[in-house]
């Protein structure tokens, strides 16, 4: 599925005409359209997909904002707006991903490392530790 099938499809289960939704998102008819179609690219800017994935009730950080996001940037040599944005905000992203590249893990160790980051992040901190283990003291 492309980006236009996948925002069409939930454009459509929300209840919304092409129009309307056009200018819900700030977007020219007739541009939304090519877009839809494939004809043209679709936002890449977090903004705007921010503005639409709101239009159409996802929540941030969803598997369906998610995917939003991956589509707009599939068959381009570039991150999702979302994942671009957290990687500016965070200087050790690039570290991490740099020690991903260079150890080349599998897929199933990929897998495996998200689960237990998500196990270790669902953790309660101690007090006085910000998100990056320092301590605010």
């Amino acid at each position: 599925m492309n980006w236009g099938e996948f925002v069409r499809q939930r454009r459509l289960s929300a209840g919304y005409g092409l129009r309307e939704f056009a200018s819900l998102v700030g977007l020219q008819p007739s541009n939304y359209n090519h877009m839809e179609k494939g004809r043209m690219s679709p936002p890449q800017d977090k903004a705007r997909l921010d503005q639409i994935a709101e239009v159409l009730g996802m929540e941030h950080g969803s598997e369906d904002y998610h995917e939003l996001m991956d589509l707009a940037v599939a068959g381009k040599d570039k991150l999702p707006a979302d994942v671009a944005e957290f990687a500016r905000r965070n200087e050790l992203v690039p570290v991490l991903l740099r020690t991903l590249e260079n150890r080349k893990p599998t897929r199933q160790e990929f897998r495996e490392l998200v689960r237990r980051l998500n196990e270790s992040l669902s953790k309660p901190r101690r007090g006085g530790e910000d998100a990056d283990g320092a301590s605010r003291t």
